[in-house]
């Protein structure tokens, strides 16, 4: 059987050529998240046409056609962005890589990482990256959600909520209603500001748009890590909520638990999720590398 497999999150888009159960190829692209202007797929199927062209295969199934795609992006949800974003992936794809030969099927990039780490068993995926979003699949296979609202309305303990978390706290501390805190050195080095220089960051950060913002959140756990209270206090509140996240979505019968995104990387942090929520969470290190044998 042979697979191309797309995890399209929000920083990035990981690819990967399964073939019988073992993945052959693999390319980290930028992200082709669709906007409500753009589904993108244009370019993402640019770059898997090039991906496609550039990928030797050794062996029978090298000149094979695809058995099917399977592609988890971010952003596309409902029933309706499921089938809008299918018919643009298919007219892409046919301009882009060939003719439309192949299964198809589009999911949310967390039912994708959900499926990577269970299958179609029962479970909650947390989501700790860019954004964050908890995914709950019941004994009866229907999905609930909690969070996913993106970063202009909620993404409680994500990369982008921690980021803004270090901006509010470094303005609470330029207008002294709030503590001293290091943080200011990744904010200033986030607004290519002197950390020195505290006007110049008073005025950068004013007329911020914040909108990758989720690069600092790295930042906030190195400093959190380092001792700065500040940072440890927003460390505390992030991963509380979300453990909250996945604690909203329990019943009374025993869950499984696993986590994806690269905060789950810093050990603190993962290990106060845990005592937040009093359960262990497995981190999920690779979803391509994960859904072929889902495949089997």
């Amino acid at each position: 059987m042979k697979v191309l497999m797309i995890d399209g999150g929000g920083t990035s888009t990981d690819v990967g050529l399964s073939i019988d159960g073992h993945v052959v190829a693999r390319s980290l692209l930028p992200s082709a998240r669709p906007s409500r202007a753009d589904q993108q797929t244009d370019e993402l199927c640019r770059m898997i046409g090039s991906f496609l062209a550039t990928t030797v295969v050794v062996g029978d199934e090298a000149v094979s056609p695809l058995d099917a795609v399977i592609v988890g992006m971010a952003g596309v949800w409902s029933p309706r962005e499921r089938h809008s974003y299918a018919a643009s992936f298919k007219e892409s794809w046919s301009v882009y890589v060939g003719l439309v030969s192949t299964q198809l099927i589009v999911m949310s990039d967390v039912e994708l990482v959900h499926f990577a780490a269970y299958g179609t068993a029962s479970g909650i995926a947390l989501i700790a990256g860019t954004g964050s979003i908890a995914l709950y699949r019941d004994q009866h296979g229907e999905f609930h959600r909690s969070g996913g609202w993106g970063g202009s309305v909620e993404d409680p303990g994500s990369g982008s909520w921690l980021g803004r978390q270090a901006c509010i706290a470094v303005a609470r501390m330029l207008d002294k209603r709030g503590p001293e805190t290091l943080l200011i050195r990744p904010v200033a080095n986030y607004l290519r500001v002197d950390a020195d220089y505290p006007d110049e960051v008073r005025h950068a950060l004013r007329g911020a748009q914040l909108q990758t913002v989720a690069r600092l959140g790295a930042a906030v756990l190195t400093y959190a890590d380092e001792g700065d209270a500040v940072a440890q206090s927003i460390r505390s509140h992030g991963a509380s909520e979300l453990a909250l996240l996945c604690s909203s979505l329990m019943s009374d019968s025993p869950i499984a638990f696993v986590g994806y995104g690269s905060l789950l990387n810093n050990s603190t942090y993962h290990a106060l999720i845990e005592t937040f929520l009093q359960a262990n969470i497995r981190v999920l290190e690779d979803v391509v590398a994960a859904i072929p044998q889902r495949l089997q």
